[in-house]
């Protein structure tokens, strides 16, 4: 009996040392068209602009399989420069109420498709926000074209929320836009 556990303790550490990951590994070691000097899954699980990440797979009601990264976003420092760049005077007085700038996180998730042939590819990017009282808003899958620039800048391993970028016109249009997605989560 001992010999069986210990045969069945073996296997089981062989199993998870060969990287048997299924299709996270297959994503994670894939290489992009785009940028063929390092694995996805290296691009993304490095990439500074994550304050955390988490990669998951599932199949949809139709049998598509996906594999999900998603990315929560240093945003403390981001969000600090626009409020000190948006002025009051330029706010309405609903924007002031809304409390439309105390986001509490902002979750970017990036999903891609495993097609039969064992390859994958980029399915759609959508970015969902939650403010500090609970309401939150998802957002709009991008398209493949749109999804290709996010991923670019991961590689490039930019900050998606970068104070140094931020000036008065992005503080003003970033500002509305928050707005507008709150006022219509709510």
């Amino acid at each position: 009996m001992k010999k069986v556990k210990l045969f069945l303790l073996v296997i089981a550490v062989m199993v998870s040392l060969s990287g048997c990951g299924g299709n996270i590994d297959l994503v994670k070691n894939g290489v992009m068209d785009f940028n063929k000097t390092t694995a996805l899954g290296k691009a993304l699980d490095n990439w500074e602009s994550c304050e955390s990440r988490n990669w998951e797979e599932f199949k949809t009601d139709n049998g598509i399989q996906v594999v999900q990264f998603s990315c929560q976003h240093k945003i403390v420092q981001f969000m600090s420069k626009l409020k000190s760049l948006v002025s009051k005077e330029n706010m309405t007085e609903a924007q002031i109420k809304a409390n439309h700038l105390d986001i509490a996180s902002i979750v970017q998730t990036f999903q891609f498709t495993i097609n039969l042939d064992d390859t994958f590819q980029i399915d759609n990017v959508q970015a969902k926000i939650i403010w500090e009282d609970g309401t939150s808003s998802d957002g709009e899958p991008l398209n493949v074209s749109q999804s290709l620039e996010r991923l670019k800048k991961a590689y490039a391993n930019e900050l998606e929320f970068d104070p140094d970028m931020a000036n008065i016109m992005t503080a003003e249009a970033t500002s509305f836009d928050f707005f507008l997605r709150k006022s219509s989560a709510e």
